[in-house]
């Protein structure tokens, strides 16, 4: 019989804050990456110490935390929550931090770094190290696919006349996110139509089909037809696509599409 152990951690990140005196037995040598996880509420807390490693009453104080990309853009803020009451010792120098669920989903699978905007009991605005030796930055790193991830449906609703064709605009594909074996399916929601739906695609960043110069860029994936068919009507498909578009040929002469309601679509 196999056993595997999993661990109920409390997620706990040392950072200083310079008191007076310059005493300094003890240097950290080693920052660990906070990991953030997209599919989950993610909840740290952070111990104030000074430069002596003792623990500081931060009870009646205020901490923001800015977290940053690699280009130093920022990208949100996060507001902590002082646990400390300013008399109990379990407590003693801890703020907390919480990135919910739908806060991740702006948060790309990279590393990030944040810093912790500390605001004092005499209303003085510092910074909290994230070690000993002066450092600012606390390095995040955020984890996906962890757990399954809902992906919602890219909705399809307007065409442009092309020629004897109504062509979509192009549809981001999201290639980063998938595998050479990677499932596409779209859904046709059709009311009596009588026509062909085609499904062109492209490895050509920002291609439009909709573009007669650009049409070249483009390959057939899929070709369905359609007689007086009424209802929803899925359509799969494999492979890694930069950008897709739906292109509709209706079997009358009409200049208005008609049968087509909706696209749904989901790489």
């Amino acid at each position: 019989m196999q056993y595997y152990v999993g661990y109920n951690l409390s997620n706990n990140i040392d950072v200083y804050t310079n008191t007076s005196g310059v005493e300094r037995r003890y240097e950290k040598v080693y920052e660990r990456v906070i990991k953030l996880y997209k599919e989950f509420d993610n909840t740290f807390t952070i111990t104030v110490k000074n430069q002596d490693q003792k623990k500081q009453f931060v009870a009646g104080t205020e901490c923001e935390l800015q977290i940053s990309d690699e280009s130093g853009s920022l990208i949100r803020t996060v507001i902590g929550t002082v646990l400390d009451d300013g008399s109990t010792t379990t407590t003693k120098g801890q703020i907390q931090f919480t990135l919910s669920e739908s806060a991740m989903l702006d948060l790309d699978q990279i590393f990030y770094h944040g810093v912790l905007r500390f605001t004092d009991t005499d209303s003085t605005v510092k910074l909290l190290y994230a070690s000993t030796r002066y450092d600012a930055a606390l390095q995040f790193e955020v984890v996906g696919d962890t757990s399954p991830e809902f992906i919602e449906s890219q909705l399809v609703t307007q065409f442009t006349i092309i020629g004897d064709e109504y062509s979509s605009s192009s549809v981001d594909a999201q290639p980063n996110r998938n595998s050479n074996s990677a499932l596409h399916t779209a859904v046709y929601y059709l009311t009596d139509f009588t026509g062909s739906i085609k499904i062109m695609g492209t490895m050509s960043d920002g291609a439009s089909y909709g573009t007669e110069v650009q049409q070249s860029e483009f390959y057939l994936i899929d070709r369905q037809t359609y007689t007086s068919a009424t209802g929803n009507f899925p359509v799969s498909f494999t492979g890694v696509h930069k950008r897709v578009a739906f292109v509709i040929t209706q079997d009358d002469s009409s200049t208005v599409l008609a049968g087509v309601d909706k696209i749904l679509y989901r790489s």
